[in-house]
């Protein structure tokens, strides 16, 4: 009974309070996850049973701990899929500092059921069958420019400490032709439609591009929350 209830328990933490928001909510789910899967099978195996006159062999860990591993891997993917999170990893270096090239995030896949995007929101969505993760930085309505490696939202400057500039391609960019790089629009945002961009400004694809262009709200799978696995462990995504 008493595993029982602590099984229900967890799955309560995970829906419908989902606890995994939060980075402490992560780790201790995630610990009490780990603590319940491997003391219910090792107390079973290691019980002595009273219509037995020996406990049955030890040997049968070998067994059971492989298997424990799997169905505890197979089945915390599934709970954290089914209660609206999903982890992601970061190949590119477009959204540092922020969010750093090998870097594991966590975001809610159900935020933007009950929410509308906005700025300046750091999120993921599709863009031709591949996840992407950039900032929010304008929404329908708005009108964006870029001038001189500042961006103005309906006329103001936006304050961005969050940004930099690498400035490794900077020159590769314009060599090309291209210079919406630094200056750009001014542009008007459709209703249903985010301007976003990459932190690291300089080498990011985003809506500056034509290859990219404008992001369709109904693309916009989740919102990132924090990172769960590198030297930033802990971080949240701002």
């Amino acid at each position: 009974m008493f595993l029982l209830v602590s099984f229900a328990l967890l799955l309560l933490c995970f829906w419908p309070l989902r606890l995994l928001r939060f980075y402490a909510g992560f780790c201790g789910l995630y610990s009490a996850w780990i603590l319940l899967y491997a003391y219910a099978p090792c107390s079973a195996q290691l019980a002595k049973i009273p219509s037995l006159s020996e406990r049955p062999s030890r040997w049968w860990l070998l067994v059971t701990v492989p298997l424990l591993l799997v169905t505890m891997s197979l089945l915390g993917r599934v709970i954290t899929r089914a209660s609206g999170f999903r982890s992601f990893e970061i190949p590119s270096i477009s959204m540092e500092r922020t969010i750093q090239r090998g870097d594991r995030i966590v975001a809610d896949m159900w935020y933007y059921s009950s929410h509308s995007p906005g700025r300046p929101d750091v999120v993921i969505f599709m863009n031709r069958g591949t996840f992407f993760v950039k900032r929010v930085v304008a929404v329908g309505g708005d009108t964006i420019a870029g001038k001189d490696r500042r961006v103005f939202v309906n006329g103001q400057v936006v304050d961005e400490p969050y940004v930099q500039h690498a400035g490794s391609s900077v020159g590769d960019w314009k060599s090309a032709g291209v210079d919406f790089m630094d200056t750009f629009g001014p542009i008007t945002v459709p209703k249903g439609k985010c301007f976003v961009m990459g932190d690291n400004r300089d080498v990011s694809l985003d809506s500056r591009s034509p290859d990219m262009g404008l992001v369709d709200g109904g693309s916009i799978a989740g919102k990132a929350l924090y990172v769960f696995s590198s030297d930033r462990q802990g971080k949240n995504i701002q």
